[in-house]
């Protein structure tokens, strides 16, 4: 990553890019006035996404002796889009992600060099009319995003180095993707010449050593869309060079179907877990999902959904895993703004039923503003040496709003609170919990278009 040492530092990304694209741009100019004979195109935009935050509870539940955390972090990002006729696409996105005031004032001596975070990095090959070939860093976003989801939400996000294949034809569409990977720096020294040796260590590197995945998605009728997901995870976590360790293979099946009609929108998910855990237990999960909204005037929406996510029981060591595991999902999305579950800080793996309501304000084209109101549950029996407890893991409520400023900038902001349970205090391991947990933000998303030009290769 881009460390943000200073203004000439983080100036550094975009000239160097610059350059190396300089060449074909300044061919836009040689065009003769009026020439439609132009076969590329290149568009660079930009953008720059600061947020403040108070966070007095989120993620994890605070206790009454701790200190709420106050932060403003930033993403910068540019993109360069090149497309060559129908025959490539290629897509180049560095960013650096910082905190305000981490790096120092007067730029020092960089210790590891020049480290750049490619967010994307892929290009893509039409190989006719109804298949594609993409490689390289990409964003996998699939259906709503309860599996493969590219975490926008997330200063960084989420990519992967893949390879994917797509089909399009008729009401057919049909994407796999497949990932081999390794991670040197840990185990072999970082040596890109490695002769020998082909464990894996998921130290500052991917969750996963290898994937396979097929979607296929079918367009039903002009309002109706049924998908299939079949993705296979190898994870593989060695410690030394010398010791070989197992790869463990975990296997998901999901179907994700959608309609929507003049005022109503319905849409569920199913998926099914098995094969092995990262630790070699065998697994046996699933994920169930529903949701419905519904347009009640021109500036009213009205959604009512729920998800029940499977999970071990507590207090009893299980032969089977039952935890679902959503890998690379958008959970920021479905199970509240605070993330306290299947995000970041865990939850004893004891699953979750969340059923919600949420309501969505259009004041007009520039400003919306909506309202969610969660109940958690657990959906397992949780005992200890002090007995039994009881499945409520409290309430969440979550206000946002986002208000379009000019073509380039969006203002959003939200406020949450979390009434916590002690079933909640147990499963997080927090003691002396305060009651209400409360998170604040506010946030600038600036997105120009710098660049856009055709010309002739």
């Amino acid at each position: 990553m881009l460390r943000r040492n200073g203004l000439l530092k983080r100036l550094y990304l975009p000239v160097c890019y610059g350059i190396i694209l300089v060449t074909p741009t300044m061919q836009a100019f040689s065009q003769k006035p009026g020439s439609d004979s132009s076969d590329s195109h290149l568009t660079i935009t930009a953008q720059f996404r600061p947020r403040f935050e108070i966070r007095n509870g989120a993620f994890r539940p605070l206790s009454k002796g701790e200190r709420p955390a106050q932060l403003i972090s930033e993403r910068i990002r540019l993109t360069f889009d090149y497309d060559y006729k129908d025959i490539l696409t290629a897509r180049i996105s560095p960013q650096t992600v910082g905190i305000w005031g981490q790096a120092n004032l007067v730029q020092g001596v960089e210790n590891d060099g020049n480290r750049i975070a490619l967010f994307e990095a892929w290009a893509k090959l039409k190989l006719s009319k109804n298949w594609s070939l993409k490689l390289g860093r990409q964003v996998i976003s699939l259906d709503d995003e309860r599996f493969f989801g590219e975490l926008d939400w997330a200063q960084g996000a989420r990519a992967h180095d893949a390879l994917s294949v797509q089909f399009n034809r008729y009401r057919w569409e049909v994407k796999a993707f497949a990932a081999f990977n390794q991670n040197y720096k840990s185990l072999y020294g970082n040596n890109i010449n490695n002769p020998s040796g082909n464990l894996y260590n998921t130290s500052d590197a991917f969750p996963y050593k290898e994937m396979q995945t097929v979607w296929a998605g079918f367009q039903v009728s002009k309002n109706t869309k049924i998908s299939l997901l079949v993705t296979n995870i190898g994870s593989q976590n060695a410690i030394s060079p010398t010791r070989d360790t197992v790869v463990t293979h975990s296997h998901t099946v999901g179907l994700h179907y959608s309609h929507s009609a003049k005022k109503t929108t319905v849409t569920f998910s199913a998926y099914y877990q098995f094969g092995e855990n990262n630790t070699g237990q065998k697994t046996s999960a699933y994920l169930l999902a529903v949701f419905n909204s519904y347009q009640l005037t021109k500036k009213w929406n009205l959604g009512l959904g729920s998800d029940l996510v499977s999970g071990n029981d507590i207090g009893n060591t299980p032969t089977t895993d039952h935890s679902f595991n959503p890998m690379f999902h958008t959970g920021h999305k479905f199970y509240g703004n605070m993330d306290y579950y299947l995000a970041g800080n865990g939850h004893r793996n004891a699953g979750i039923s969340d059923s919600y309501i949420r309501i969505n304000y259009k004041a007009s084209g520039e400003c919306q503003a909506s309202l969610a109101i969660h109940q958690f549950f657990a959906p397992v029996t949780i005992v200890n040496t002090s007995g039994s407890y009881a499945k409520d893991l409290g309430q969440e409520c979550d206000l946002s709003f986002i208000k379009k400023l000019n073509r380039f900038t969006n203002l959003s902001g939200g406020y949450s609170f979390y009434v916590t349970t002690p079933t909640l205090t147990l499963l997080k391991n927090v003691s002396d919990i305060r009651k209400i947990q409360q998170w604040f933000w506010l946030s600038l998303h600036i997105t120009p278009t710098i660049l856009k030009t055709k010309f002739t290769s």
